[in-house]
């Protein structure tokens, strides 16, 4: 039965179709939902297309939530997907037509019911000090929170088996791009906030509260910090599932280039696969007056250069339309002008990962990151983690343990990916141990120079 009542997902025609093709594509796990996330510069017609994309969805089968998370700073109204769809929508689930249900996520309802949620975890806590937490009705959303709330109802809408397909309106490009690295960056800062000292007082603390009378407050939040941290991680493999992907939106326009190209390097920066361009208001037809000539002899060199930055990934073409479509009809017309007979799923993957592989006396660590720009990345060794910026955007790796040992002799960009070489550190990796198994697993230890002159000779 659907979680909504009669006549909700699950309930119409079609059904048996769209799960049996979502459950194939999903592998050897449970998941069967498909995620799109779209977003792209403000103005360029994101809305439209995700809403046109999950009626696409709808019309051939799949049981489909369109999700708004266009302003995560206001109580989610809904007004432009209402707008867009000619049909109210609210903060729950509401049906538009057949398999088609849309959703406008509401900031401070999901803050209240976070917040429930986490007074529970640090009752204890707040008892032994003396506090009364307020009730959640009383509170207003603190800034930020809309981030980390919008990405748990992302995974809910994924994880609750009741849809084939969740289409997500997400907000404009560098605010998305934000968004969709809170699970990297927060569970970074949240294992640096509780450090291996702590774990080990962790375990002493039931022994202490005995002697002293008292329960121990922080086991209560540092169980919290280990809670949030799991959290983090499934929203990251929500993200990076086999079935999701960002699309992503752009017009034909010189101006706004450079921030597509550092946002396809972000996207691979945090392994988020990039399925599909959508260029929309492309002039196809060709123009009568010279202003419109010139106008598309423009859209032309920048579709070309959109054409060069995108290399590999797969384009859609929207045509340029004289009003906004709005309803179901004119968004049908939009989503066949740009997938034909494609459902406009795109095959399932995941994002190339880093590797490692073995050069002569060391080792190369490739990281993909297609279209970087050598004059905005930073390359940073930190003990066991390497912190890699590019543009606006950062990540901290762990390195494999083969890498720990090894210190960096040099990086290149080369095939879309920044090669990092590592030689052996003697000091880490002693000549009279070099024929040794390391003991955590990895390749053999590499001779020196001197041993590999004697075995060549």
């Amino acid at each position: 039965m659907s979680p909504y009542g009669n006549g909700g997902p699950g309930s119409g025609e079609g059904e048996a179709d769209g799960g049996a093709r979502s459950a194939a594509q999903a592998g050897p796990d449970s998941r069967v939902t498909n995620l799109i996330l779209f977003t792209g510069k403000g103005g360029s017609g994101v809305t439209t297309l995700a809403a046109a994309t999950a009626a696409h969805g709808a019309q051939r089968g799949m049981r489909t939530l369109l999700l708004s998370l266009g302003s995560l700073s206001h109580d989610g109204d809904g007004a432009d997907l209402a707008t867009v769809l000619d049909h109210p929508v609210g903060a729950v689930p509401t049906q538009v037509d057949g398999l088609l249900y849309a959703q406008s996520f509401a900031p401070q309802a999901a803050f209240e019911q976070w917040y429930g949620k986490a007074v529970t975890r640090v009752r204890t806590f707040v008892e032994t000090v003396g506090l009364t937490p307020p009730d959640a009705a009383e509170l207003l959303a603190p800034p930020g929170a809309g981030e980390p709330l919008a990405l748990a109802e992302i995974a809910a809408a994924v994880d609750g088996g009741a849809w084939d397909l969740v289409v997500a309106d997400l907000p404009p490009l560098g605010q998305a791009l934000r968004l969709l690295s809170l699970p990297v960056a927060a569970r970074d800062w949240l294992r640096r906030a509780r450090p291996v000292e702590t774990q080990a007082a962790r375990a002493l603390r039931p022994m202490l509260a005995t002697f002293a009378g008292l329960p121990m407050p922080q086991t209560a939040l540092v169980d919290l910090t280990d809670a949030l941290v799991r959290e983090c991680g499934a929203v990251e493999e929500v993200l990076t599932h086999q079935l999701s992907s960002v699309r992503l939106v752009a017009t034909p326009d010189i101006v706004g280039l450079d921030r597509l190209r550092t946002a396809r390097c972000g996207l691979a920066l945090y392994g988020l696969r990039l399925d599909a361009l959508m260029v929309n208001r492309q002039v196809v037809e060709a123009p009568r007056d010279s202003w419109s000539r010139g106008w598309a002899a423009a859209q032309q060199i920048a579709a070309e250069q959109l054409a060069e930055i995108f290399a590999g990934v797969a384009r859609h073409e929207v045509p340029y339309r004289p009003c906004e479509p709005l309803g179901l009809e004119e968004l049908a017309v939009v989503a066949a002008a740009a997938y034909g007979e494609v459902d406009g799923l795109g095959a399932p993957g995941r994002a190339p990962a880093p590797a490692v592989a073995k050069s002569g006396e060391g080792y190369v660590l490739s990281v993909p990151l297609p279209g970087a720009d050598r004059r905005a990345m930073g390359l940073l060794r930190r003990d066991e983690e390497l912190v890699l910026t590019v543009g606006p955007y950062r990540r901290t790796l762990r390195l494999e343990p083969v890498l720990r040992r090894c210190k960096i002799a040099g990086a290149v960009l080369r095939n879309q990916a920044l090669e990092i070489r590592f030689v052996p550190d003697p000091a880490q990796w002693p000549a009279d141990r070099a024929d040794e198994e390391p003991a955590d697993g990895g390749p053999p230890a590499p001779p020196d120079a001197a041993g590999a002159a004697a075995a060549s000779s």
